[in-house]
């Protein structure tokens, strides 16, 4: 891997507060990370936080307390409460991809237009207050999505719960998919140049 500047990782989960259903898979998985990286537990922010937080060494662990629309809110007040100097992170965005199959995970950067109302919240802050952020996103599959789905279908959706196989095939499968992702960008001293190139160092090993 390249031969770089060490970065800190900022891991921000984003999802909606309680149940652990579809549309939380971020949280989910941000859990089994904590555990799988021998962090401590998640603390609540103070006062009216609008996030958890736990810390490793070089990896930031945080998980969203807002709905998937306030996002953003939860990234700026843990960025400005933290006082993190944003020029010394790589920010990755854990969050629900009903595009991607289980089983599967993908590193990419943010687009223009995001369809994900999560990501799109996030985006907007970043793109207005935060861009010189090196930010990407690190999509969870929950698919496949239901066939001819509606909005009011998809919505509905995204909100079950997880049936036992596909818990249990997000715990198996995933959770040491996206361990293997951020290893690798460990490896790299926390820069993301090619998500590609770092796709398939995973996929390799």
């Amino acid at each position: 891997m390249d031969d770089v500047n060490d970065k800190e990782l900022v891991i921000f989960s984003i999802g909606n507060p309680g149940q652990m259903n579809r549309h939380s898979a971020g949280h989910l998985v941000l859990k089994e990370l904590v555990d799988a990286f021998n962090g401590k537990q998640l603390i609540k922010a103070s006062g009216k936080g609008k996030y958890y937080h736990t810390a490793t060494d070089g990896i930031a662990f945080v998980k969203s307390n807002t709905y998937m629309n306030e996002s953003g809110e939860a990234l700026k007040q843990y960025l400005q409460n933290e006082k993190v100097r944003v020029g010394q992170i790589t920010l990755i965005i854990l969050y629900d991809e009903f595009d991607l199959p289980l089983y599967k995970v993908k590193l990419s950067p943010f687009k223009k237009n995001e369809s994900h109302n999560g990501v799109k919240c996030v985006r907007n802050l970043l793109s207005q207050s935060y861009p010189t952020i090196a930010a990407f996103k690190l999509g969870v599959g929950i698919g496949p999505k239901p066939e001819n789905a509606s909005k009011d279908t998809m919505a509905s959706w995204v909100l079950s719960n997880f049936k036992e196989s596909e818990k249990h095939a997000l715990l198996e499968t995933s959770v040491p998919l996206v361990f293997r992702y951020i290893e690798a960008i460990l490896q790299n001293n926390g820069v993301i140049k090619d998500c590609q190139r770092i796709a398939n160092y995973v996929n390799m090993n």
